[in-house]
């Protein structure tokens, strides 16, 4: 275990900080307005009382909450990025992550949901019901569990949950960039001999340091460029 300096632990508290802020934020607004339900499964109708991933349930007329509930959601028209973690390019790659067509259309529909760069329509939590749908379909779908952890970290923090998530990603694949620097991120807050490991294998896959983990945490890994 490597302790962390506190030159070191500033940046950490403070990006760790915001993260919880913004998933006690989306919770708060998560019990105000219902609009997520348990995404069916491919084939069948929702059942009554239920809404599609990424779109709002019916208000019954004379409800209270009837005008603020938002509007159903096509995760198809949700935009991303070109290129870096959570991007389009990402999403394709994902996508051939696995032989079952119903699989891919579900990690599809849970990235879009949850990467998307419209951050007010994100939805996490219907992300995390297509990621686990897709995982049904195919259990060694290394991609939807990147995915899944992802939407269970901003789902409360819930850090156990994602990191068990990134492991079992990298464990079906291991040569996933986008997992390992997800996991230097998460060994960043209180192991960074480990995360060092998961951030060199990151930056020789070619993954981008979008969060600047060389500066903030380490400083000590020398990957050699060609």
């Amino acid at each position: 275990m490597v302790t962390i300096s506190s030159r070191r632990l500033a940046p950490l508290l403070a990006l760790v900080l915001s993260l919880v802020a913004g998933a006690c934020e989306r919770a708060d607004e998560g019990r105000r307005i219902d609009t997520v339900g348990e995404r069916p499964a491919h084939g069948s109708s929702p059942a009554a009382g239920k809404a599609a991933p990424g779109q709002a349930g019916q208000i019954a007329p004379g409800d209270p909450h009837a005008g603020i509930a938002a509007a159903p959601v096509d995760p198809a028209t949700l935009s991303l990025k070109e290129t870096g973690s959570g991007s389009l390019a990402e999403l394709e790659r994902g996508r051939t992550g696995t032989r079952n067509a119903q699989a891919a259309d579900c990690f599809a529909s849970g990235f879009r949901l949850i990467f998307t760069s419209d951050m007010e329509q994100r939805n996490y939590a219907a992300g995390k019901q297509a990621f686990l749908e897709a995982i049904a379909l195919d259990p060694n779908y290394a991609e939807a569990y990147r995915g899944l952890a992802y939407a269970e970290f901003n789902l409360g923090f819930n850090r156990p949950a994602a990191m068990e998530n990134y492991l079992k990603a990298i464990e079906l694949k291991p040569d996933y960039g986008e997992a390992h620097y997800a996991l230097a991120f998460m060994y960043a807050m209180d192991d960074l001999e480990r995360g060092a490991v998961h951030f060199r294998k990151a930056m020789e896959l070619g993954v981008a340091d979008e969060r600047n983990l060389a500066t903030k945490f380490y400083p000590q890994v020398k990957i050699e460029t060609h």
